[in-house]
């Protein structure tokens, strides 16, 4: 685990993921870490059950699904959404979009396709 952060109760919601150095924008903070795999596989893991909700991450260029369901070591799935985000998701890695100061939450503006509900009874594959 990455020792510059720690999740903790957030006033935003549940809990959150928080700074305890300071990180200067533009910096790497942690991977973003799932189980890679195709659209076809995806549909064949979590495909019998309706509305999974899941936290994906799309790999547009490679045409595959970053899941980090069952992913604890995946520090992302502890951050809250906020309009005026410190973070962003890129390059399979969690990036600060500011300096952020120390004891601050982390947040994101989700992606789109981030947060999925998948309804996958009956899909073809």
């Amino acid at each position: 685990m990455t020792t510059h952060l720690e999740i903790r109760p957030s006033s935003i919601e549940g809990v959150g993921l928080f700074t305890i150095n300071p990180i200067k924008k533009n910096v790497r903070i942690c991977d973003y870490i799932g189980v890679e795999m195709t659209l076809k596989e995806f549909k064949l893991q979590y495909g019998p059950y309706k509305n999974n909700s899941l936290n994906t991450y799309l790999l547009k260029r490679i045409n595959k699904i970053l899941v980090a369901k069952d992913c604890p070591d995946n520090l992302v799935n502890y951050i809250n959404e906020s309009i005026n985000p410190t973070c962003i998701l890129k390059k399979r890695g969690l990036y600060s979009l500011v300096d952020i100061e120390p004891e601050t939450e982390l947040t994101l503006l989700y992606p789109k396709n981030y947060n999925r509900n998948y309804i996958l009874v009956n899909t073809q594959l």
